[in-house]
This record gives structure tokens, sequence and C-alpha cells, in this order.
């Protein structure tokens, strides 16, 4: 497994290092790690006075100071890191490096709960889910329990993410350990709860029976082809039928009974609900659990 791991040498960034080094422990063959230091784009004005190489040579110095808490973090963590220094705005730069270098995901540090929405996310990490395409790990102040097997929350509303979700947990069996508990969470569609309401009042109970019966159909079509392919790779996954908001239900269930939230990011499905739109930033907001985001292969890498 290819991971990339973006540093500035901050508390948060070091958190994902840590993160990626506790999950090492109990992965058979070691994750290949590459750390990265991402440098402001070099001005065209200082290139025409000092000359390309020379400026270059300062910043990449530079970077690579940075780094030098992040590698020993890593190393200290049972881990032998590769090293780079980037160049350029951040998100583009890191899902260069990703894209470049094949990796299966990228691990970084978030910021903790806040009432503002995605306001647990930074500049860099938000520029990142922007511009990746692949899987972006969200790692929280929280860490992880040393736990060989996770409990993962994987949240679904039918769309292709759940799907994506799914199929990164069976490929990637050694980052959740060997035997990891899967709980598809899908939320209840508030829409025909609203259009039962308004019918009420001429047929109370047809409306119930008739609402209740399309609630469940929409449900079970989110989570059964997630299941399915979950149980056929010999996970063990069991469904969680939730009711309110999503973003609330999800943070609340997860925060209970798991360790890490696996989610889509712009999935809509039948079940109308935005994930990582408002649906994962009201999770981030909620929740210090580390949340993995699922990335749409149709994003364009700048």
């Amino acid at each position: 497994m290819k991971i990339l791991i973006p540093s500035d040498g901050s508390v948060n960034s070091i958190e994902a290092i840590r993160f990626v080094g506790e999950r090492s422990k109990f992965m058979g063959a070691k994750p290949e790690v590459e750390i990265v230091n991402v440098q402001s784009a070099i001005p065209n004005s200082v290139v025409t006075r000092f000359g390309l190489e020379a400026v270059r040579t300062v910043y990449e110095a530079e970077g690579n100071a940075q780094l030098e808490a992040s590698v020993r973090t890593a190393e200290a963590a049972g881990l032998k890191p590769e090293t780079g220094v980037l160049f350029g705005d951040c998100g583009p730069a890191i899902a260069r490096e990703a894209e470049t270098a094949k990796v299966d995901l990228i691990a970084m540090g978030s910021r903790g709960l806040s009432p503002v929405k995605s306001f647990f996310l930074g500049s860099v990490s938000r520029g990142v889910l922007e511009h990746a395409n692949a899987p972006v790990l969200l790692v929280r102040e929280k860490g992880l329990p040393e736990r060989e097997n996770l409990r993962i929350a994987l949240a679904t509303d039918g769309s292709d993410y759940g799907d994506a979700a799914a199929a990164f947990i069976v490929s990637n069996p050694e980052f959740f350990g060997p035997h990891p508990e899967v709980f598809v969470l899908s939320v209840a569609p508030s829409i025909l709860t609203s259009a039962k309401n308004e019918i009420d009042a001429v047929a109370p109970e047809a409306s119930k029976k008739y609402f209740d019966k399309e609630k469940a159909k929409i449900w079970n079509e989110a989570v059964n082809p997630v299941l399915e392919t979950l149980r056929e790779a010999g996970l063990t996954a069991e469904a969680v039928r939730l009711d309110g908001d999503p973003g609330d239900e999800i943070a609340r269930w997860a925060t209970a009974n798991a360790d890490i939230v696996v989610m889509g990011s712009h999935g809509y499905g039948r079940i109308k609900a935005a994930v990582l739109g408002s649906t994962a930033a009201r999770v981030g907001t909620q929740t210090e659990l580390p949340i993995l985001v699922i990335r749409s292969e149709q994003t364009n890498v700048l």
C-alpha cells in the first residue's frame, strides 16, 4: 500500500504520521510512505534575480528542514519514509504528486471540532479534497485506539460512492485489520417524511403504510449493494438504519460505535444527502473520529 502524507511540521500533520505508523504495526507488509512538504511557488522576479537553481536550492533546503520532525516521527513509528519537496499551491501540488506516484491513500491532519460547517478542514485539506482523485484520510487529534481490527462506519446514500468505499476497504484489508467490522449506515429519506405529513390528514393509515414501504425500499437499495460487496469478500458487515438529519445521525452513531468513518465526496443518490457537502461537513464538526473520504474518478487533477 502506498501512502502520501503532506506535512508542514504542525501538530496535525504529525498526528497523521503517527496514525499511519500505528496502523502499520498490524500490517503484514509495511506501507510505502512518502512525506512531502509544499513550498510556495517561486516568484519570477526572484528567479530572474538569483537564478532558478540557486533559488530552488534554498527553497528545497527550507522544505527539508520542515520535514525533519516528520521523518523522526515516522522512523520512531517503524516507517521508512521517502521525502520530497513540492512547489506551488498546496492542493494541486499534492494532487499531482499523488497522481504521479500512484498512491492508494493520502493521509493528512485535520482541525478539531468547530461549530462552523467545513471549518474543521484547513485550507490545505480543502484544496486536496478539491483536486485529488485518491482517497483522503483526514486524521483528527483523537487518533485511533490500538486495535488490530477496526470498527468502520461506512455511510452511503445510494450513490456510487458507497460502492467505491466498500471496494477500497476490500482492496486494502491490511489497513483496517484482517477481520474489521463494517457497519453500513444509511439515513431513511426525509423527503418522503415531508410528503407523508402533507397527506396524513386525508388518509393517515394508508399514508403511513405506503411511505414506510417506500422508505424501506429506498434504504435497502442504498445499503444492499454495499453489503453484498463486503460480504462477498468475507468481511463482517451489518446494515444500520438511521432517521433524522444525516450529518447529525451519522456522527452520533459513529462516535458511539466506530473507530473510523468512511464517506463519499459530493455523492448524490436517491437519498438526497451530499457527502462532503453539507453531510460530511456536519459529521466533521460533530465527531473527532478520523474520516476517510472516497473521491470521484472524475475529479480533475490540476
